[in-house]
């Protein structure tokens, strides 16, 4: 699934391709990275109601399973929607009032690259199994290789009055949603502010804000009728921010679910947290350190690495699912090097578990380890004699083949005088992995004067 992007804040134009297991975005600040993460996190998670099909749910109740034959037609209908509302909802992504949206973002364009005929191919050439639950309801998705036919299971025994209407309410548009993303079956994002979501989340609560916007306009002069708050929309915060905060919000309900996934994080745990995140009955979240287990430690009293992974942990233990898109920004916040160097394999072992992954980073710790990972995957003797020797540090499925990952570096052309957009540039992908421009550079400049320094220090003359 290939997204064109053009006149997004800072970025004049550039193509991202989602069917890769990692995109890695790179390049100087203020050029439109975190713009496009929550561009692709806003389109991923927008959902159109397509209305009902009852005769597909009861046939799907009485059998257990269904036979949905796929409508080509229908997806294509629902990815042009899905492109027309979405940039109808730059205020709430964004967190900003409409007038500023429209203002910010008015020449916006965001395009699925693949022509139909190319998106029809690719989807019937692929084979899936996918798990969504709508409501209490637990459905599985699967299809084969060269099939357009999608096989729709029931995973629950009983299915109740409730679900048949849930069921009746959402299985069609589900199914358009889950097809017209492929490979992508749903999305997770981890902006920068996670560090603040769990600690602060009760003092940021959506549900309070509501209400205190709610009462501002109540008791303004300029009142507004209660039916029309009913349909208000909040934009205090970005939708990436506010769905943090609903997923803290709601952290007891969350805690009954375990995921597939459950194993992998606490791996992580193991590795780099040396302790166990907890969801108490309350919602709250607490910390068990190795070290100290018979202490709990609230979030806000943990160090800024559990802070930081945190969300992380939670989203692996009880929410993901094969084929998620998790969104990263900066991943290594507050993550010393050899930490950094830890997460970036760990980041290896979730693409090769099926999962996608879209990171933006500054830190040369990270990109050099991906250039490492990028080398394991080489099937050159000396690389396999080497891995060996190195098997106390990678493990087996840490690796990253350079087919599936693609790197955006993020700047200003340099040819142009005056240019004021961004244009991003798809990075070579060598079998050494590759290079950042404005890395290297400021990296060799800093060496340039170490050693200046060091050499006046050690060998000029004796001035004390």
């Amino acid at each position: 699934m290939e997204l064109q992007i053009k006149n997004l804040g800072a970025i004049k134009e550039g193509t991202i391709d989602l069917s890769k297991k990692l995109n890695v975005f790179c390049g100087p600040n203020g050029t439109g990275k975190t713009y496009l993460a929550y561009a692709i996190y806003g389109l991923l998670k927008n959902q159109i109601h397509v209305g009902s099909n009852e005769e597909i749910v009861k046939n799907l109740v009485d059998n257990k399973k269904l036979n949905y034959k796929i409508d080509f037609e229908a997806l294509q209908d629902y990815r042009k929607d899905l492109i027309s509302n979405f940039k109808e909802d730059f205020d709430s992504l964004f967190g900003i009032g409409e007038v500023l949206a429209k203002q910010f973002f008015d020449e916006t364009e965001i395009s699925f690259r693949e022509t139909q005929e190319d998106f029809d191919l690719k989807l019937i050439d692929s084979n899936f199994e996918v798990i969504l639950s709508l409501r209490r309801v637990n459905l599985k998705f699967s299809k084969e290789k060269n099939s357009k036919v999608v096989l729709i299971e029931i995973i629950d025994k009983t299915i109740s009055n409730e679900d048949i209407n849930v069921l009746n309410f959402y299985l069609n548009s589900t199914i358009l949603s889950l097809l017209a993303t492929y490979p992508i079956s749903s999305t997770y994002i981890l902006p920068v502010e996670r560090n603040s979501i769990f600690t602060f989340s009760k003092e940021l609560s959506i549900s309070k804000q509501e209400a205190v916007d709610h009462f501002h306009a109540m008791t303004s002069k300029n009142k507004t009728a209660p039916y029309e708050l009913l349909f208000k929309k909040t934009t205090r915060y970005p939708l990436p921010i506010k769905d943090g905060l609903m997923i803290a919000d709601d952290l007891a309900e969350t805690k009954k679910n375990t995921s597939d996934f459950f194993d992998f994080a606490t791996e992580i745990e193991n590795e780099l947290l040396h302790g166990k995140v907890i969801i108490d009955s309350d919602g709250e979240i607490q910390f068990k350190p190795d070290k100290a287990q018979k202490r709990l430690l609230p979030i806000h009293m943990t160090a800024s690495i559990i802070k930081s992974l945190a969300s992380l942990v939670i989203y692996l233990k009880h929410l993901a699912k094969k084929n998620d898109l998790i969104i990263i920004d900066e991943p290594e916040i507050n993550l010393h090097p050899d930490n950094q160097l830890v997460l970036t394999r760990l980041f290896a072992r979730l693409i090769n578990k099926g999962f996608r992954l879209l990171i933006s980073t500054h830190s040369d710790y990270v990109v050099r380890e991906l250039n490492n990972l990028i080398m394991l995957s080489s099937k050159k003797e000396e690389v396999i004699k080497l891995k060996e020797v190195l098997s106390y540090q990678y493990k087996d499925n840490e690796y990253i083949n350079k087919e599936d990952i693609d790197v955006h570096f993020f700047d200003y052309p340099k040819k142009k005088t005056g240019n004021k957009q961004v244009v991003i540039e798809k990075l070579k992908i060598l079998s050494s992995g590759f290079e950042i421009p404005t890395v290297n550079k400021t990296i060799e400049e800093q060496n340039e004067i170490a050693e200046e320094l060091f050499y006046a220090l050690e060998y000029a003359g004796n001035d004390e």
